[in-house]
């Protein structure tokens, strides 16, 4: 469908080429400017002299890049686009190297000298900056060290890309076959699609052929892993943290202590997930041929839902009543990006794939979306629209420095507009079939989030934990440790399939190291402010907003903590666990 309305206004960044241009003259000018810096960073003025111009550099960059790469995305064939990319990403390592002095030359001031300019009323805008950098000084070696560490780094990111070029141009899958006999293709793509049909035979098949090749190399891929958790663990060592947990903690504005609640929480309410998985055993034994549910299984919705054709106008106007919850202005505000090209809507050739949501300081959010006339199509939209409000509120609130919030947070706006979606559906759905498919989704998308990355967030604590011990680890002991989880997190319901015991090589967010669990964090955080809005808790609604307009101004802990989710309590996770029995008992009733 070729119409502009539903295309980005790409003007609203640019009016011409000209206006581009200038505006990236002037931006190079700045880079020789904020050079000037490098060797004086050492007193107050100087220091807010030099945020002051990054913020200028900051907001042209954004734009330039962003438009860039919006293009691209429209047409990746297009070479010019590609080139026009390219570029950007070039005038982006510029800026970079420009301000690579910056904070090891801060950092290098006392202590106290920090903490003064950091309190001193001037620097109000930038406290924030300094905050982090002073979180930072206890961690950072001599200047000697750091070089030497930085020109290691890409020996160490060296692990992370020949697992994934190894594990995408070296794999080669085996073609499946389903219950009518036709060969069809495997690929990473197809895996998910497969195992959520109804096809047993298909789905069986599908997960022999994409753990055959992880079997077969799975030597070689420990290795791998083992160097990148090694690597990690003598970083944290070498900076003088606690352990390797601590590190990343740290590094994601957040701290270790919710790391094991997390973990320690899911293995207390593990008895909901086995509920809900020996339900679904229930469900599906007209399917389970030899009467075992294996975990090939478990991504198959049981209850069947007619494919509907959803105009993008019925989905605007279900996700507009859906989330009419929130009050007039996120109303108004969603209504303002769905009318005035905010968002660039259909599926077209050599259009980026999936679907993202990127704010541009200054200007707007720009959301993508690839709209196939699915009812799946409306929760993406809602989920897209969550990060692309939260983003206008932080970027219209904050200056651009502290508008960008961290991967805590991120994903909860989002979330929080998906849970809104699924419970006005669920209530203004009288087909009890239609009704039990959308509570069995929801319940699927917690299972798959809270309880699986915790999963994996164990996994990663358990390997870790015995690396630091100098424990010596095979192939062998990586699949044991996998093979065991998975028999704890899905109970004695599941058939425990003995390739299961690969999975873990095939997760590459293990090579960015305890990044999984702020996935179950992530949807912890939504349930607990969902439940609120839904319950219409007196000024709550306010106070949401009013913690996303923040953006990354306050540490993700207390924004949280704003908005009555604290993620080193227990409770806070109860109230998810809760929620989860809640839908599964609404499940049983429609049985």
């Amino acid at each position: 469908m070729k119409n502009d309305e539903f295309d980005w206004d790409l003007t609203s960044l640019f009016k011409n080429e000209e206006e581009r241009l200038e505006l990236i003259r002037k931006f190079e000018e700045y880079i020789d400017e904020i050079k000037k810096f490098k060797g004086k960073l050492n007193n107050l003025e100087t220091v807010k002299k030099y945020y002051e111009l990054k913020e200028k550099i900051s907001k042209f960059y954004i734009k330039i890049y962003s438009y860039s790469m919006f293009k691209y995305h429209q047409n990746m064939g297009n070479g010019e686009n590609s080139k026009l990319y390219k570029d950007a990403v070039s005038l982006g390592a510029k800026y970079s190297e420009a301000v690579s002095y910056s904070v090891p030359e801060i950092i290098e001031n006392s202590k106290e000298t920090l903490i003064s300019w950091k309190n001193n009323p001037e620097m109000k805008e930038y406290k924030r900056s300094l905050e982090k950098i002073i979180r930072e000084k206890d961690h950072v070696l001599s200047k000697e060290s750091e070089e030497l560490l930085a020109s290691y780094s890409e020996v160490f990111e060296a692990v992370e890309s020949a697992y994934s070029v190894f594990t995408t141009a070296d794999f080669k899958f085996d073609d499946v076959e389903n219950e009518n006999g036709e060969i069809l293709k495997m690929s990473h793509g197809l895996y998910s699609k497969y195992l959520s049909g109804k096809d047993r035979v298909l789905r069986k098949n599908s997960f022999e052929s994409m753990y055959k090749p992880y079997k077969q190399n799975i030597n070689t891929i420990a290795e791998l892993y083992l160097a990148r958790v090694k690597e990690f663990s003598t970083t944290a060592r070498i900076r003088k943290y606690k352990n390797s947990i601590d590190m990343a903690s740290n590094n994601d504005d957040s701290k270790e202590d919710v790391y094991y609640t997390l973990v320690d929480s899911v293995n207390e309410n593990l008895k909901y997930n086995h509920e809900y998985l020996k339900l679904k055993k229930e469900l599906l034994k007209n399917e389970l041929d030899d009467g075992k549910l294996h975990l090939y299984d478990v991504y198959r919705n049981s209850f069947e839902e007619k494919e509907e054709n959803v105009s993008y106008e019925e989905a605007k106007k279900i996700v507009l009543n859906a989330l009419s919850i929130m009050g007039d202005d996120y109303v108004s505000k969603l209504k303002e990006a769905m009318e005035n090209r905010w968002i660039d809507v259909y599926e077209k050739e050599n259009k980026h794939t999936g679907a993202y949501s990127m704010g541009v300081y200054g200007v707007h959010p720009f959301v993508l979306l690839n709209f196939i006339n699915s009812s799946r199509d409306i929760s993406t939209i809602a989920h897209e629209l969550g990060h692309a409000i939260h983003s206008y509120l932080a970027d219209t609130t904050q200056n651009v420095l502290n508008s960008d919030y961290t991967i805590m947070v991120a994903e909860v706006a989002s979330t929080v507009n998906e849970i809104l979606l699924a419970n006005y559906q669920i209530k203004n759905t009288e087909n009890k079939e239609k009704k039990a498919f959308l509570i069995n989704e929801q319940l699927d998308m917690i299972r798959a989030t809270l309880y699986r990355q915790t999963m994996f967030a164990e996994f990663e604590k358990i390997v870790h934990e015995k690396i630091e011990k100098h424990e010596s680890l095979s192939s062998d002991n990586l699949n044991e440790i996998y093979y065991n989880l998975n028999k704890k997190y899905f109970g004695e319901d599941i058939f425990c399939d003995e390739l299961i015991k690969y999975e873990w090589a095939r997760i590459p967010h293990f090579y960015s190291n305890f990044y999984v669990y702020k996935y179950a964090t992530g949807i912890t955080s939504a349930i607990v402010i969902a439940q609120n809005i839904m319950s219409g808790k007196p000024g709550f609604v306010e106070k949401y907003l009013e913690t996303l307009s923040k953006g990354g101004s306050e540490d993700s802990l207390d924004l949280l903590k704003g908005v009555g989710v604290d993620l080193t309590k227990k409770e806070t996770y109860d109230i998810a666990f809760k929620y989860f029995k809640e839908n599964l008992d609404n499940l049983k009733k429609l049985i």
